[in-house]
């Protein structure tokens, strides 16, 4: 899987295109920075705190808005990623945003755990 660049000071959020499209039946993955050494904050620095009832909105290359509801959030030490729960099938549209987070590790230049943003999809709109 192909992370976003930690070389852009402008790094976006990037879809994984093995996963479904956002709104589309399953869950579609979105994966961003919490910061950079260089930088300093990423894209998803604030993802840990989105709560239950939040609202993300993805603007799709059709130019329609994906519109979905946050289910929950969650951190996991990277040695103990639920990845069935994350990648695995659903019953309905879904989004997982997924970021580092936790204890940055110096010795090994990365965060030990990542954080999942849960959502489900509420509706679209043109953009």
């Amino acid at each position: 899987m192909e992370v976003p660049s930690l070389d852009d000071p402008d790094s976006k959020a990037g879809w994984f295109h093995d996963s479904p499209t956002p709104g589309a039946l399953g869950p579609a993955i979105v994966l961003g920075h919490i910061d950079s050494k260089r930088y300093g904050p990423g894209v998803f620095y604030d993802l840990g705190k989105l709560q239950p009832g939040d609202q993300v909105q993805i603007t799709r290359k059709d130019g329609t808005v994906a519109v979905f509801k946050i289910d929950g959030v969650r951190s996991y030490p990277k040695n103990a990623f639920p990845t069935l729960q994350v990648y695995g099938n659903l019953d309905h549209a879904g989004l997982r945003l997924i970021t580092c987070g936790g204890v940055f590790d110096p010795d090994k230049g990365s965060y030990e755990s990542n954080i999942v943003a849960f959502a489900s999809l509420v509706s679209s709109h043109r953009a």
